[in-house]
């Protein structure tokens, strides 16, 4: 990537001679580029149409990594100049920065806005398809990773509903097993029951037969003690 800022020196003395714009543009060439945002701040108080300083003073603010307000600067010069080679100049400057920043989609814009000025701009068309390069690089990994997103949400919901599913066969079978232990406490009752009965209806014949058996046996003593009574009167005759 060719992050060419164009020089102040080829435009800005040519028409200025205001003498903060002079000490700006030595305070930049030295690097001095907190000192030269000020002394050309200065100057456009001193020369406020002067088109040429805002492109300067940008320059300055980007050098100074006052990156946003390098390109409202330089955005501020695009409004104040017809020139096409200085637009696109400034075009190419804010490329540069958003560039920089990473920000390809809109280094993007900015490459191609300033080739529609200067189409045999060979930097700029350089740093176009390598922005360009960059983007189409972004976006392809940006859908890869929705893909692995969308992806990583469906596994997490395929084992959520294999949870459900696995948590509602179990609570079936338990229900299952409940029902059957019911059942079979239900049927264990039913064949007690019977039993019971049986067992109280055996006791009452067996009362019943102990009662007849005793009035057969009383009916059979007072059998008995009648017969005796008759034979004892019998004896009782032959004696007479």
């Amino acid at each position: 990537m060719r992050y060419i800022l164009i020089t102040i020196l080829a435009f800005l003395l040519m028409g200025a001679s205001l003498e903060d714009a002079r000490k700006a543009n030595e305070a930049y060439n030295n690097g001095n580029y907190e000192e030269a945002i000020t002394l050309y701040k200065k100057a456009i108080d001193e020369d406020p149409e002067n088109a040429k300083l805002y492109y300067n003073l940008a320059s300055a603010q980007a050098k100074a990594g006052n990156s946003q307000e390098a390109v409202r600067t330089f955005e501020q010069f695009k409004n104040m100049t017809d020139d096409e080679e200085r637009r696109a100049m400034a075009n190419y400057d804010i490329g540069n920065i958003l560039a920089e920043q990473k920000q390809w989609d809109k280094a993007v814009e900015y490459y191609k806005k300033s080739l529609r000025y200067l189409s045999d701009d060979e930097d700029a068309k350089h740093n176009y398809e390598l922005a360009l390069k960059q983007q189409q690089q972004n976006q392809n990994q940006d859908q890869q990773q929705n893909q692995q997103n969308k992806n990583n949400q469906q596994q997490q919901d395929q084992n959520q509903q294999q949870k459900k599913n696995q948590q509602n066969q179990e609570n079936n079978s338990q229900q299952n097993q409940d029902k059957q232990g019911q059942q079979g406490e239900q049927e264990q009752n039913q064949d007690q029951q019977p039993q019971q009965r049986q067992s109280q209806m055996t006791q009452a014949e067996a009362e019943q037969i102990l009662k007849a058996l005793e009035q057969k046996e009383k009916e059979l003593m007072k059998e008995f003690k009648k017969q005796k009574v008759e034979s004892t009167d019998n004896k009782n005759e032959k004696d007479w």
